[in-house]
């Protein structure tokens, strides 16, 4: 599971996010570790590149900037859990943000942490977080959607990297 923790809003600048880190494999602690990402500017929508070390790792990144950008992290407890499981060959990111923004719409459901699967166009991930308190979640920025306006996937120097819009 990985636990989501919030960033700087600020355009253009490089913002690490700290994740604390458990093993898929057997539940032990992996430690701290940091999630590199910039928000790209745009005139109508904001965007964002980020970085994993493989797929789910870049999903589980993805997400963390994707609702640190909605609320403080920080703030979310692990109350609830939900499981997300969505399949595209072509643009299965887009796909699976869009399933988070569909529960965060739907239920206002705000994950804290997730552990993510890809394999063979299949994304699954259980979340654990909880329904949106607005006296401690407010809201920072409020997404309509993930878009396909400059979506990319590339690996970079050992690593995946995706480039990321979002309609506010």
């Amino acid at each position: 599971m990985v636990p989501l923790v919030g960033g700087s809003l600020i355009e253009s600048e490089v913002v690490s996010v700290h994740v604390y880190l458990y093993s898929m494999v057997d539940g032990t602690s992996a430690g701290w570790t940091g999630i590199l990402y910039r928000i790209l500017e745009h005139e109508a929508d904001i965007g964002f590149e980020v970085y994993g070390k493989d797929e789910a790792d870049l999903f589980a990144n993805a997400a963390t900037v994707l609702f640190s950008l909605i609320t403080d992290l920080d703030r979310v407890e692990t109350r609830l859990k939900r499981e997300v499981a969505v399949a595209d060959s072509e643009v299965l990111l887009v796909v699976f943000l869009n399933e988070l923004l569909y529960v965060w719409d739907v239920e206002r459901f705000i994950p804290k942490r997730l552990s993510v699967r890809v394999k063979n166009g299949r994304v699954h991930a259980d979340l654990e977080g909880e329904i949106l308190d607005p006296e401690r979640h407010p809201v920072r920025k409020e997404i309509k959607a993930v878009t396909y306006h400059k979506f990319a996937v590339q690996e970079e120097e050992g690593a995946l990297k995706a480039r990321v819009y979002l309609d506010i």
